[in-house]
């Protein structure tokens, strides 16, 4: 009998409580019609930075600056944060099907996005996909539609980009242990992965190899990510313990203490993290394993709390997830302003609850799931659509750097259209259309590996945000964000040059916040590879520069330094 998978994030009262919306799928995420309904979140600590720009120069006393504009100032001569390259990633949920996971034009388009990874096989669809039957085409099972691990596999191949994988909670140590020979293994282990507590043996890793190595990758994937389970804590009421009454996830337990310790015995045992990740390594011991989290650390029934007490000192990653709304906020201008201060907040949050259970052991983080809104059903004006989404996105992944998160995963790379219209995907999941969001991420892909510090007179909530940095060891960079519909004229100075040689700017912009399309270097629509596309000459290389920031836009200006002081 064919097992329905879960349902998202939607609480059963919705439809009472507000009135005004029609509420067509009880979904966070949205799906193609007569899918299998979806929901769905890493960085560990060797996670290694781009090269660093060479030891810093004196400091250049900044002088009062007399020319009209914004007086930004870059310090060139501060220490700098290493910003972590899989903070660029995304989602690809598996109700896309083997055939759009083939499509050219998606595949180009990936390639060209910036994209660094890519988290799957999607939402609360991790909490269901039996990848084993998926994989075998056990259509009984898993729907011959649905991409199977090979087609993620090819997917990844087709785009060069790593992947990490949200293991079924619900299944067993050994099936996930199965999943990891089948992505690392080599055909000639004969390692035993043995049998589970329901009585199925998984034979040996070099099985799996060999499985893998049949459909056409005979080489081992190499997937270095993983987590156990998607949004646990969210689970339908009556399932298990703390299970909320407006949960979503089927799964066996909303407790975070027994999500990590696990409950049961022989055939009713239930495996909890902690047996998934040794299981799992057991069979590749350099992969890291990630625990679902929780922001703020109390909300569930203390979730966050038992959760980093129970498995804080053995997880490799912290997962958290952190959509910005529920409900549609007043003004575009309040979406906006949303990321300075939340994920302050956020990192705040989970450093005192790690301080006080974990004995202050420091993990990295992993927002595995963000984007606007996390009800799409509820974004009737379809905001995740519109030109407002990219800015607070670019803002979001700025602020997700400087605070030093490890992995941000947005969601999702290609989703499908909500009744309503909205889309939570980078490109639509029928046409392969880019959505103004989707050109965040060459410009963030380009702004480098280390940030420096900048003064900003702006207020970044409400008129400009500005991030600085190094691209590369000898150019400079800086992204800004023009929230207003006015120009912002500036001059940008650095402390610790004197000049620099040549610059290139690269501009999304849009004529209004709620505007459904943008340019991208002038262009409306670029080639698949963005190649007709090409960052634009910085006609002003004397410091300070004079630049205007258009209205509604994102700007990155990359500056190559000619002289250092003494």
């Amino acid at each position: 009998m064919k097992r329905n998978p879960p349902f998202l994030i939607l609480v059963a009262w919705l439809v009472s409580t507000l009135a005004a919306c029609t509420v067509s799928n009880p979904s966070t995420h949205a799906e193609p019609p007569n899918a299998p309904d979806p929901t769905t979140t890493l960085a560990p600590a060797t996670l290694t930075p781009a090269t660093l720009p060479p030891e810093e120069p004196p400091a250049l006393p900044p002088t009062a600056e007399t020319l009209p504009g914004a007086a930004i100032l870059l310090h060139a001569d501060q220490p700098t944060t290493p910003v972590n390259a899989y903070l660029l990633g995304t989602n690809l949920p598996a109700w896309l099907g083997a055939s759009r996971l083939e499509d050219e034009t998606f595949r180009a388009r990936t390639r060209a996005s910036g994209l660094s990874i890519i988290r799957l096989p999607g939402g609360s669809w991790s909490n269901w996909y039996p990848w084993a039957d998926c994989e075998q085409e056990n259509d009984s099972v898993c729907e011959a539609w649905i991409a199977d691990p090979t087609d993620f596999i090819n997917f990844l191949h087709a785009t060069n980009l790593p992947g990490m994988w949200t293991v079924n909670p619900n299944a067993t140590a050994q099936e996930a242990a199965a999943l990891v020979a089948f992505m690392n293994g080599v055909e000639d282990d004969a390692t035993v992965i043995g049998v589970d507590a329901r009585g199925k043996d998984w034979g040996t890793v070099g099985v799996w190899a060999q499985l893998r190595a049949s459909h056409g990758n005979p080489e081992p994937v190499g997937l270095q990510f993983w987590e156990v389970g998607n949004e646990i804590y969210g689970g339908k009421p009556g399932l298990g313990t703390d299970c909320p009454a407006w949960g979503w996830e089927e799964v066996w337990t909303c407790d975070g203490t027994e999500y990590i310790t696990g409950i049961g015995d022989g055939a009713d045992h239930h495996a909890g993290f902690l047996e998934f990740r040794a299981a799992m390594q057991a069979v590749d011991p350099t992969i890291s394993v990630g625990a679902v989290g929780l922001y703020p650390q109390t909300d569930y029934a203390n979730w966050g709390n038992e959760v980093i007490a129970a498995g804080g000192e053995t997880m490799d990653f912290y997962v958290l997830h952190q959509y910005a709304f529920f409900e549609v906020p007043a003004t575009m201008q309040e979406a906006l302003a949303q990321p300075h201060g939340d994920w302050q907040m956020m990192r705040a949050d989970v450093d005192a609850a790690f301080a006080q259970h974990a004995g202050g052991r420091q993990v990295p983080y992993a927002v595995t799931e963000f984007n606007l809104f996390s009800v799409q059903d509820l974004d009737n004006g379809q905001w995740m659509t519109r030109a407002v989404n990219a800015l607070f996105l670019a803002d979001t992944l700025g602020q997700l750097m400087a605070q030093g998160v490890d992995m941000a995963n947005q969601w999702d790379l290609a989703n499908g259209q909500a009744g309503n219209g909205t889309d939570y995907g980078l490109m639509n999941a029928e046409t392969f259309a880019r959505a103004p969001q989707y050109y965040v991420y060459p410009l963030w892909a380009r702004f480098g590996s280390a940030m420096i510090p900048v003064t900003n007179p702006e207020d970044p909530a409400t008129t400009l945000s500005v991030y600085a940095g190094w691209a590369d060891a000898g150019t400079l960079s800086i992204l800004a964000i023009n929230k207003t519909g006015t120009p912002i004229p500036a001059n940008i100075s650095i402390s610790g040059l004197t000049g620099i040689t040549n610059g290139w700017v690269d501009v999304v912009a849009a004529p209004a916040l709620d505007a459904s399309a943008v340019t991208f270097n002038g262009s409306p629509n670029p080639a698949d590879d963005l190649a007709n596309a090409p960052s634009l000459p910085l006609n002003d290389t004397t410091l300070p520069i004079s630049y205007t920031f258009v209205p509604y836009s994102i700007t990155l200006i990359r500056m190559s330094a000619s002289h250092s002081l003494p």
